[in-house]
């Protein structure tokens, strides 16, 4: 139960860092800062973080799902996950920040969701 506790909070926090990554491209053009772009824009970094987020929450959302029989839940992190993967296909800079902002935030919520829902199944 703890290692399941701790992919949900380890989750949350890769799709705080995948958003703020997909804020901080946008944010250094419109600052002016095209220079620091070569650091933040590579594509390591992206498949990196779309691959660590489909690892921790395949694993974190299947143990979630043998526990609390919560079908939304596992559906929220698909749908998340299916939002940044069309985020990093779509060539309009502003509609790829869009989504992949939507897509982070949705996934961070299925992770606190499927925590509420183990802790709940756990207890009962």
């Amino acid at each position: 139960m703890k290692l399941t506790i701790f992919a949900d909070k380890l989750g949350i926090c890769t799709s705080i860092v995948c958003m703020t990554h997909c804020l901080l491209i946008p944010l250094l053009l419109i600052l002016g800062l095209d220079s620091l772009l070569h650091v933040f824009d590579q594509e390591w970094i992206e498949i990196a973080l779309l691959g660590s987020s489909l690892a921790i929450g395949s694993f974190s959302f299947l143990r979630g799902y043998m526990l609390h029989r919560q079908h939304f839940v596992p559906i929220l992190f698909l749908a998340g996950f299916l939002l940044l993967v069309n985020g990093e296909a779509v060539s309009n800079l502003g509609l790829a920040v869009t989504l992949s902002v939507i897509g982070a935030l949705i996934i961070a919520y299925a992770h606190v969701q499927n925590l509420k829902w183990k802790y709940y199944a756990h207890d009962n």
